[in-house]
């Protein structure tokens, strides 16, 4: 039997009899559906209001969405932990992410994620928000592949109505950051358990690098614990939202920095991979 078509897969869209593009989920019809959308929100920021509608337009599955979410659908806001450049929040929210069209109640059919909440990430001075920082949440957007889960899922954008600062939606970790986890569970994991943790990571470092992109801050931290799933997470974005980048600016943690980064030199690929190599050793 030969490899399956999408229309063996996916079957096709009940309203244009067009091979659906994933499962229940037609890019042209719901493509049309978001669009005429689009006049009735917007962030508030140009470039942030074109990426998402440029998501919207081009999604082939329901995971490819994203969404402006306006702050007010979410409740149980609870600060989490303070980054390098921004505050990290879990919430609840209240529509949950959108995973098909009903045609009988004309609506979207969503969903909540697994454990009820999501996490906020607030990155400073992003309310004057420049087009890298857009370069840079397009890059998270790009490598995230549902069937891998090796990349932490990003639902879309809100702005923090106090400090006007953009928030990333992502999918939020209960046993927090990889390091918490270990510090907690270290003695208690099997071979087994470290081997599996290790390819996971290997195996969202490797679709990072077949976009040709670099991570540039790959240590324990960054890398968050679910119930099942290792994924890793701040997707480029350990800079100042609003703040270009030149080769002059070095960061990361020292002890996951490769040398010649400390000598001033390019990130690179090789750069991640020493990166990685000292996660391995922990």
């Amino acid at each position: 039997m030969g490899l399956f078509s999408y229309d063996e897969t996916y079957g096709r869209c009940e309203e244009c009899n067009q091979i659906n593009t994933g499962p229940e989920w037609c890019n042209a019809c719901n493509a049309t559906r978001l669009q005429k959308n689009f006049k009735y929100w917007t962030s508030g920021n140009g470039e942030i209001d074109k990426f998402i509608q440029d998501a919207q337009l081009s999604a082939n599955k329901f995971y490819r969405i994203l969404e402006w979410i306006p702050y007010e659908r979410f409740y149980d806001i609870e600060y989490i932990a303070k980054g390098g450049f921004g505050l990290v929040y879990k919430a609840k929210w209240t529509d949950g992410y959108i995973q098909s069209w009903n045609n009988d109640k004309q609506n979207w059919n969503r969903c909540h994620p697994l454990n009820k909440f999501v996490a906020l990430k607030s990155l400073n001075k992003s309310k004057d928000v420049t087009l890298k920082f857009i370069d840079e949440v397009t890059s998270h957007h790009k490598i995230y592949n549902i069937s891998t889960r090796s990349i932490v899922t990003f639902y879309g954008i809100t702005q923090d109505p106090e400090t006007e600062n953009y928030m990333m939606v992502l999918d939020y970790a209960e046993n927090g950051s990889l390091r918490n986890y270990l510090d907690k569970n270290y003695n208690n994991l099997t071979w087994n358990d470290k081997i599996l943790c290790l390819y996971c990571i290997a195996t969202g470092l490797h679709h990072i690098h077949r976009n040709e992109l670099i991570h540039r801050d790959l240590h324990i931290g960054n890398i968050l614990k679910f119930r099942s799933d290792i994924c890793i997470t701040d997707m480029g974005l350990c800079r100042p939202a609003n703040c270009e980048s030149t080769k002059d600016n070095t960061y990361g943690v020292l002890p996951y920095m490769a040398p010649e980064i400390l000598r001033g030199q390019n990130y690179n690929k090789a750069a991640d991979i020493y990166s990685f190599g000292i996660i391995m050793y922990e």
